[in-house]
């Protein structure tokens, strides 16, 4: 791998001097270079340069990979890396990982009358992450899980097979256990899709908390390299086309794609009565308003003489349009309040957190100490409601 580093002046730099100094490293005809790049200069501080070095990084075959880099006086500079083998290597399988049930020592021993409680994690996301609110749980009573299941799935695929799961743990039991299920992100749509799917097992769920949940889709999943920016601070190599050719880079982040047909059909399916629905809204975006137009405003005039982010406007049409995922009051910066808003589910609480402090410790989102996390009462107030309701089980209840 041969790295370069072009220095900007004023913060930009000529396409002219990257082919030369591309060409000079990798011993290759400069004008051959030249051909696989644009013309004219670019504006590293532009926030907009991430999605066309992208589109550049594509239409050089993956031979090359441009970023912008910063040096010790935060002065920008294009980071080049050099890799001619790079498409002679194999590309390996995606790895798909089994859904497994991470649980309370003895959890299937919990008082009469008590629901288990799952946690089901999002994109990117772990079943640790539920850690904290699994021990405030547990203060409280109650035997907690929390499930982990690979990436590169479909959303109904992990629903079924977390079903399957479940279902084998609760009839190794000799006591009939009730759920309570709580989803985070793309977690919540997994607990929908198998609490409102009459073809999946899922009698014993008598309570589904969703947390973060687009319900509605997120835009961000038309443009998963930015997603996983937004959430790991890096990019995947493998995404990198995706941005380009309109193809999200794993199944569930199809699924979330607003419009998509698996949201579309979830939608369509009832509450039941027998289930009591909470939605968890965060607004607490940490990018307001002026900020995304500014942003929005260096994409339109960047699109009007850059080709390369013409070629890749479908996926960036959200962005350009409205984003209010990304906005402080209408979104937790990765769903919009409207989309976490369940259909059909009155019991929504708004709380001015962003995605991820949604279900992070509260010492990690605040300074103030001694303050119980907001998320976490509602789940334990939620819970507490689906053993305390008489005839839950038999009746069904109002979801008011």
């Amino acid at each position: 791998m041969v790295e370069l580093i072009i220095p900007a002046t004023d913060g930009r730099i000529g396409w002219k001097h990257v082919s030369a100094s591309v060409a000079k490293a990798l011993q290759l005809d400069q004008a051959s270079v030249a051909e696989l790049l644009p013309v004219g200069e670019i504006q590293l501080d532009s926030p907009a340069v991430a999605l066309s070095l992208l589109a550049i990084n594509l239409a050089a075959g993956n031979r090359l990979n441009f970023s912008v880099t910063r040096d010790g006086n935060q002065s920008p500079g294009l980071l080049i890396r050099c890799d001619p083998s790079l498409l002679q290597l194999p590309r390996r399988p995606q790895k798909v990982r089994e859904v497994t049930i991470h649980h309370d020592k003895n959890w299937l021993e919990s008082g009469e009358g008590r629901p288990l409680v799952l946690f089901l994690h999002g994109v990117n996301g772990t079943h640790e992450a539920f850690d904290g609110l699994r021990e405030e749980l547990r203060s409280c009573g109650y035997q907690t899980a929390a499930a982990a299941y690979g990436s590169h799935r479909s959303i109904a695929a992990i629903a079924r097979d977390l079903s399957d799961v479940v279902r084998s743990h609760l009839a190794s039991s000799t006591r009939e256990h009730s759920l309570v299920l709580v989803g985070h992100s793309m977690g919540g749509l997994i607990a929908r899709e198998w609490t409102n799917n009459s073809a999946l097992e899922n009698d014993a769920i008598t309570g589904l908390i969703t947390i973060g949940t687009p319900h509605r889709g997120s835009a961000w999943a038309t443009l998963p390299p930015l997603m996983n920016l937004f959430a790991k601070g890096e990019f995947g190599v493998a995404d990198v086309s995706d941005l380009i050719l309109h193809a999200p880079s794993s199944p569930e982040l199809r699924d979330i794609a607003p419009g998509s047909a698996f949201l579309d059909s979830l939608n369509a399916r009832d509450n039941r009565p027998d289930v009591r629905y909470t939605a968890v809204i965060g607004i607490g975006s940490p990018v307001d308003a002026l900020t995304v137009e500014k942003i929005q405003q260096t994409f339109r005039q960047l699109e009007r003489r850059d080709g390369f982010l013409r070629l890749i406007r479908p996926r960036i049409e959200p962005l350009l349009s409205g984003f209010d995922e990304l906005i402080r009051g209408r979104g937790d910066g990765i769903v919009a309040a409207e989309s976490a808003a369940m259909a059909a589910t009155k019991d929504l609480v708004k709380v001015d957190l962003s995605h991820f402090e949604l279900v992070r410790p509260i010492s990690e989102t605040s300074a103030v100490e001694d303050v119980f996390h907001p998320v976490w009462q509602v789940v334990i107030d939620r819970v507490a409601s689906c053993c305390e309701m008489p005839g839950f089980r038999k009746g069904g209840i109002d979801n008011g």
